[in-house]
């Protein structure tokens, strides 16, 4: 089901013994917002957005936070793989053409959908590309923080609150998710924002994080919230 700004996100698959083991353990307590928000958007490229298989888009929805964001002053990051090193030569990488089981070894045939996927890894659709002015972060794994300068960018910058958007939900979302949180940043994630490749992924992994390491909140409260930022 959604979930307010008073509600915590329990999708329908969450079975009721669990909820039952969060509300006796006290998980899920709300983190709240600081007093001086970023937005940071992962892996919103081309090569992630043709896989996935979750409803919704979440490229409108994210460019209308980005507009808020900045209109109100609020810096933007980006993070996206660097095409050569978090990928390298004989690292499987998904080609959305016929899956590896259906087809026997081709050298040329794989080699061209590498280079073509490796083309899409750093295209941001034209609703949400980085501004110039706009830092992007070249990520080797799947965390936006994983031996990269993100945390000292953002600490540099005052940053308290992170806004996480961008794909995939059970991967790089979740891995930049956690590291946000290690970091002491206070962590948001709107549902509308982010994607993934199972739609079951999907809704356990915000569910998860909701419980454990972010608020997991609606875009209509983050944009009021951050459109009244000082």
């Amino acid at each position: 089901m959604d979930a307010d700004s008073s509600e915590r996100y329990v999708p329908d698959a969450i079975p009721e013994e669990d909820l039952a083991y969060f509300e006796e353990s006290r998980y899920g307590n709300r983190v709240g917002w600081g007093d001086s928000p970023a937005v940071l958007v992962v892996d919103m490229t081309r090569a992630f957005l043709e896989g996935r298989r979750t409803d919704g888009d979440p490229v409108a929805p994210t460019a209308e936070l980005l507009v808020t964001a900045r209109s109100a002053g609020v810096p933007v990051f980006y993070a996206a793989p660097d095409a050569e090193t978090t990928y390298p030569d004989g690292y499987p990488v998904p080609t959305k053409a016929s899956p590896a089981s259906h087809r026997g070894p081709d050298p040329d045939r794989d080699r061209d959908e590498r280079a073509a996927w490796r083309e899409k890894l750093t295209e941001f659709p034209e609703p949400v590309e980085p501004r110039r002015a706009e830092t992007v972060v070249a990520k080797p794994r799947a965390s936006a923080f994983f031996d990269t300068h993100l945390a000292n960018l953002l600490h540099h910058e005052g940053v308290d609150t992170l806004v996480v958007a961008g794909t995939n939900t059970g991967g790089c979302v979740r891995a930049t998710v956690v590291d946000s949180h290690s970091s002491n940043f206070r962590t948001v994630v709107p549902p509308e924002c982010v994607a993934g490749t199972s739609t079951v992924v999907h809704e356990v992994t915000l569910f998860d994080l909701e419980m454990r390491y972010a608020d997991v909140t609606p875009l209509d409260d983050v944009l009021d919230r951050i459109a009244a930022t000082d």
